[in-house]
């Protein structure tokens, strides 16, 4: 299985956990991802130029060489989806074309790496390659984006990908009502109030569920949950130590891989306890 591989800003900066185990676990599987030569950002759905914002994600998209275009980012995937579905607008394809050395054709279908496992791959050669069946409880976290409308793969209401995902390495996804409901990433610099009362109710709900950690595909979500999660400690008075664990990880995790090899050293909320849960001959190292 190969892919063009679209990583976004975040795999090489502030994510860079994510893109370890992305290629740890997709080099075990056998998937191949080449990653698209002299990529730009997709704009983050901040761009106020709809032929600019659509632009970026043609650019990118025009790219692939006739292969499904693989994203990690919930962001970047619900940009391109949209950028794919305006660029049928003739006349705004055109325009952007004309600015492009590689030509937009319409043929290039991108897709979030969830998807990718989920439906290309499989969930019963996912559970073949499961070493370490993993004894836990966690939360599948799709987050805001990753199943809008235009994205087709999962339902926008109650998607239920990730949940198999996790059922299929062993652990348990526990029922979760804000699976879909905003991290309050999008808005942490232009309202840091919002935004951590927004992650509160995430994470207060996870620990109330007596999950061991939150799974979730998007690295707006992570830094939001992860790095922000002592600020919303704080500022509301109430302890959480809710380990934020990207599906890959999780999929590492029972794959036999080491924390260590996976990125898992590189997150502010520790994930020792978890670790130690789920045992096996690699955790902790």
């Amino acid at each position: 299985m190969k892919y063009s591989y679209y990583p976004g800003c975040a795999q090489h900066g502030t994510a860079v956990d994510y893109r370890m185990s992305v290629e740890a676990v997709f080099r075990r599987l056998g998937i191949e991802l080449e990653e698209v030569r002299n990529w730009n950002c997709c704009g983050a759905l901040h761009v106020d130029d709809r032929t600019v914002r659509v632009g970026l994600s043609a650019r990118t998209l025009a790219q692939a060489k006739g292969l499904d275009l693989a994203t990690p980012c919930n962001l970047c995937y619900s940009n391109l989806m949209r950028a794919r579905t305006a660029l049928e607008d003739t006349a705004l394809r055109t325009r952007i074309n004309e600015a492009l050395t590689a030509k937009y054709d319409g043929n290039t279908k991108p897709k979030h790496l969830l998807e990718v496992i989920v439906n290309d791959f499989g969930l019963g050669k996912l559970a073949e390659q499961v070493k370490n069946p993993l004894k836990i409880k966690a939360v599948p976290y799709y987050g805001c984006l990753l199943t809008r409308p235009e994205n087709k793969f999962d339902s926008p209401e109650n998607p239920v990908s990730l949940d198999n995902l996790i059922s299929s390495l062993g652990a348990e996804p526990v029922k979760y009502y804000y699976k879909t409901k905003c991290c309050g990433g999008p808005i942490l610099l232009t309202n840091e109030d919002l935004a951590l009362s927004l992650a509160r109710d995430l994470l207060a709900m996870a620990k109330e569920s007596g999950a061991d950690c939150m799974v979730v595909t998007c690295p707006m979500c992570h830094l939001q949950l992860d790095a922000k999660q002592k600020a919303v400690e704080q500022k509301y008075n109430i302890s959480l130590d809710m380990p934020i664990i990207y599906f890959t990880q999780l999929m590492g995790l029972a794959m036999g891989l080491s924390p260590k090899e996976l990125g898992l050293d590189k997150h502010l909320v520790p994930a020792g306890k978890l670790l130690a849960k789920i045992g096996g001959s690699n955790a902790g190292k």
